[in-house]
């Protein structure tokens, strides 16, 4: 792991990328045109969620180098984090007073989350899948003023919240040691390799539900194989994942999948 890669990942930067992935590929099936200043907004508010989360708890992260590497960088993140405040303060204004409103509601589930919903049993999956489908279904099309939340837009809420779950799960399995003792989580309450059956299934209804409104309700042959695609890079590294891992192969490949459908529409776009 290159001292660049390592960067991205523990700054919380590759994660964010990973978001806005998810939200260009709503923007390319949906609209076929790209809005930057949602794709901006939700770089820096992933940014700011995930290491606000780490500097309330900078000294509990459980990785000895992950701490020392954010202690170390600590200011330097504090200075980006300030940054990303200021472009998330001047977007948020922007926006129409249907998107404020779900900003509102997403940034609130955010906030708290490390403070008490992150230890209600068995929610914390469902949470991330929640505000990751919102954010990066429901947030760029009501961004689009004259767009309707129509049966596109629920069946891809719907699939999206099961893709999620179904690439969260490996991050618990991951954790199952340092868990144990606080959290109840899938692979706790399940174990380990009927957790990953589990998010194989996750990954099924996913795909179920794509097929469904991708040769039914709105016929297209190049999202159809993009997320067939998309499920086989996918289901590769939840196969393979397991407590004994190291970091990275989460941290890195895993969140990768977040990147293969967008991946995956440029190339069948190209040849389909």
């Amino acid at each position: 792991m290159t001292s660049v890669i390592r960067f991205f990942v523990l700054s919380n930067i590759y994660v964010s990328l990973c978001v806005v992935a998810l939200v260009l590929s709503t923007q390319f099936i949906f609209f076929r045109s790209f809005n930057f200043d949602v794709t901006s907004f939700l770089f820096v508010a992933t940014f700011i969620s995930y290491n606000f989360q780490r500097i309330i708890s900078i000294y509990k992260i459980p990785n000895k180098k992950r701490k020392q590497w954010f202690i170390s960088n600590y200011k330097f993140i504090c200075f980006l984090l300030f940054i990303a405040l200021i472009s998330f303060t001047y977007l948020f204004l922007g926006f129409n007073k249907n998107a404020k409103f779900l900003i509102v509601i997403i940034s609130f589930f955010s906030f708290m989350y490390p403070f008490f919903l992150r230890n209600i049993p068995y929610i914390k999956v469902y949470l991330i899948a929640f505000s990751w489908s919102l954010s990066t279904v429901l947030l760029p099309v009501i961004v689009e003023e004259n767009s309707e939340i129509s049966i596109d837009v629920i069946l891809s809420l719907l699939s999206r919240f099961f893709f999620i779950i179904a690439i969260t799960i490996p991050f618990d399995i991951r954790d199952i040691q340092l868990d144990i003792l606080k959290l109840k989580t899938i692979p706790i309450l399940f174990g380990v390799e009927i957790s990953k059956k589990i998010s194989l299934i996750m990954l099924c209804l996913y795909l179920t539900l794509e097929l469904f409104q991708h040769l039914i309700i709105t016929p297209n042959t190049q999202i159809m194989v993009s997320v067939f695609l998309c499920c086989i890079y996918t289901q590769f590294f939840i196969k393979r994942s397991h407590e004994k891992r190291g970091g990275y192969f989460y941290s890195f490949w895993v969140e990768s999948c977040s990147l293969a459908l967008l991946f995956f529409l440029i190339i069948t776009s190209i040849f389909l």
